[in-house]
């Protein structure tokens, strides 16, 4: 561990109330799991955090508006660097996943989506006793793994990933709506945790020369001026990768800076790293010619009450790639009509989580798969009373 990983651990102040628990969707008591490394019990301190993914959480987490934003040291600016604690812990102790109740022994259940929220569950499910079988028609933790090295070193999520080597099955195959009632049938339960893999496109004329966040992450796109349109992190990780392997970047966001989803550090980030940002811009059209694309771009108005209007001042940009990173949602096909009429947790013996569940951070889907196995090992146990 770093000379600032035990100056961090040695600010703590032990509060009786720590505020960082309120802070944290998990709950998670840093005054506690501080204590618990005070006392060189660094697996009790993991243990405490309670799932695999304490080092991927600890470097994308938006500690600022969670956990570290909750501690009193914040209203003096120096709140305790919890990001910093969680990673190097989880790097140098690695969460070990292992059987410690038979709450669910003989239970078999399904996990679709190999993601963070699914694996979550599986380890948890397993955990009690359960036999997991995880339904991945890519490989495991694929859409962070999407997530540049400057933001996550991919270490880190292979990390997490051998801890599940050996505890689950894997059935690489996807899933739709006829699968899903074969395996409710087949299965105990069934935990859908699909990723966000249905891309929102421009919606206008030419969009079909964008490239969507996840090619431009892969490097499939044109090096060159590369247009990034979206004001949200996936949008940014696009531009500061651009940027990293010699490309002019420029992010196109339809309203102003302040308005932007993206977590403040990583707007900081980008523009030390010369990214160039155009606000209160939307794209109108798209077109291919001699070579390169032309976008057009109209200048908005923000009205009030989150009304944006696309005025008559127009520009144009030339640019050899144009990224639309817009977001994504679920492909609810999976699920029957009952089904998506509400977002969480379950329809008879099927549990929903994750990006199905509309979860926006990665600690958001680790909360989900740890709800639901609650919700499951409660119910069991009230079945043996």
């Amino acid at each position: 561990m770093s000379e600032l990983f035990f100056h961090e651990i040695n600010r703590c102040l032990n509060c009786a109330k720590p505020l960082c628990v309120k802070g944290c969707p998990l709950g998670n008591d840093y005054s506690k799991i501080i204590k618990y490394i005070k006392e060189n019990n660094y697996k009790q301190a993991v243990a405490q955090i309670g799932h695999p993914f304490g080092e991927i959480c600890g470097y994308v987490c938006p500690h600022g508006n969670a956990c570290q934003g909750g501690c009193v040291l914040a209203g003096q600016g120096s709140p305790i660097m919890t990001g910093l604690i969680e990673r190097e812990l989880f790097f140098k102790y690695p969460y070990v996943i292992e059987r410690k109740d038979t709450v669910l022994q003989g239970k078999n259940y399904a996990v679709i989506g190999g993601g963070i929220s699914g694996l979550t569950f599986a380890c948890k499910a397993y955990e009690n006793g359960a036999d997991i079988t995880v339904f991945e028609c890519d490989e495991l933790l694929s859409t962070i793994k999407l997530i540049p090295d400057f933001r996550l070193p991919k270490q880190a999520v292979l990390r997490a990933e051998q801890a599940f080597l050996g505890k689950i099955n894997i059935v690489r195959d996807k899933v739709d709506g006829k699968t899903l009632k074969s395996l409710q049938e087949r299965f105990n339960a069934v935990y859908v945790s699909t990723g966000a893999a249905a891309d929102f496109n421009l919606g206008i004329d030419g969009q079909a020369f964008a490239v969507n966040y996840r090619d431009c992450l892969m490097g499939n796109f044109t090096h060159g001026t590369v247009a990034i349109v979206g004001g949200g992190n996936s949008a940014l990780d696009c531009a500061r990768y651009a940027k990293s392997v010699g490309c002019r970047a420029i992010v196109v966001y339809r309203r102003s800076q302040a308005d932007m989803p993206a977590f403040a550090t990583e707007v900081q980030a980008a523009v030390r790293e010369g990214v160039e940002f155009m606000f209160n811009t939307a794209p109108i059209s798209l077109q291919k010619a001699d070579g390169h694309l032309c976008l057009t771009l109209a200048e908005t108005v923000n009205e009030g009450r989150g009304k944006l209007v696309i005025t008559d001042e127009t520009q144009t940009l030339n640019c050899n790639s144009v990224i639309a990173a817009i977001g994504s949602k679920f492909d609810s096909s999976i699920l029957s009509a009952e089904k998506k009429a509400d977002t969480y947790l379950q329809y008879g013996n099927v549990y929903i989580g994750g990006d199905a569940k509309q979860g926006k951070l990665a600690v958001d889907a680790v909360k989900d798969g740890m709800e639901a196995v609650r919700l499951i090992t409660e119910k069991e146990r009230k079945i043996c009373l």
